[in-house]
C-alpha cells in the first residue's frame, strides 16, 4: 500500500494534457451554464468558457460572441465569485484573440463600484484591447486609493501602448 502523498496510484497529468473536449461543442455547453439559476453553476460555466477560450475553441466570431456573453453576465451578475470568473475568462479571450474594445465597453460603467480585484481585471482587459480609446477609461485609476489598482492601471496603460503580438490565434489576423 503506497504512503500518503504517493503518486504511484495516480499519475498527475498537467492541465493542458487532460482529455477534454476542446472544440465548439464544449464552448456551447459552457455558455449554456451561464444562464443557470445557481450562482455556483454560473461560476463553473464562466470558468469553463475561459478554459475553452484559452484552448482556442472556436474562431474569432465564436470568441467575440462568447466574450460578449461573459461581459453581459458580469454586468447583470450580483455574485462576486461569478463576476470574477467571468472577468478571468474575458482576460483569457483578450490574451488569446484580438477582441475589439466595443465588446468590453459595457464594463466601463461598473468600474467605480467594483472591488479592487475586479477593477484590476477590467483594467487589464481594457489594456489588452490595444485600443487608444481605452486610455481615458484607464487613466483615472492611476490615482485610485488602492495600490493594487494603481499598479493594474499602470500595467494596462503599458499594455495598451505595446505593439500587438503578430500571432495570437492561428485563425486570427491581428489589426494594428
Amino acid at each position: 500500500m503506497p504512503g500518503a502523498g504517493s503518486t504511484q496510484d495516480h499519475e498527475m497529468v498537467p492541465y493542458e494534457y487532460e482529455d477534454r473536449d476542446t472544440g465548439r461543442e464544449a464552448l456551447r455547453r459552457a455558455l449554456a451554464l451561464l444562464t443557470d439559476l445557481d450562482p455556483r453553476v454560473r461560476e463553473h460555466g464562466a470558468d469553463e468558457v475561459g478554459d475553452c477560450l484559452r484552448r482556442c475553441a472556436g474562431d474569432q466570431d465564436d470568441t467575440e460572441v462568447a466574450t460578449a456573453r461573459l461581459v453581459a453576465l458580469t454586468v447583470a451578475e450580483t455574485d462576486e465569485r461569478v463576476r470574477e470568473s467571468a472577468l478571468n475568462a474575458c482576460a483569457h479571450a483578450a490574451t488569446t484573440y484580438v477582441i475589439p474594445l466595443a465588446v468590453f465597453q459595457p464594463l466601463a460603467p461598473l468600474l467605480p463600484n467594483l472591488s479592487a480585484e475586479l477593477t484590476g481585471y477590467v483594467l487589464l482587459i481594457l489594456g489588452l484591447t490595444h485600443d487608444p480609446a481605452a486610455r481615458p477609461i484607464i487613466t483615472p485609476y492611476l490615482n485610485h486609493p488602492e495600490a493594487s489598482v494603481r499598479l493594474e492601471a499602470s500595467d494596462a496603460l503599458t499594455e495598451l501602448s505595446a505593439r500587438r503580438p503578430t500571432i495570437i490565434h492561428p485563425d486570427v489576423s491581428p489589426t494594428s
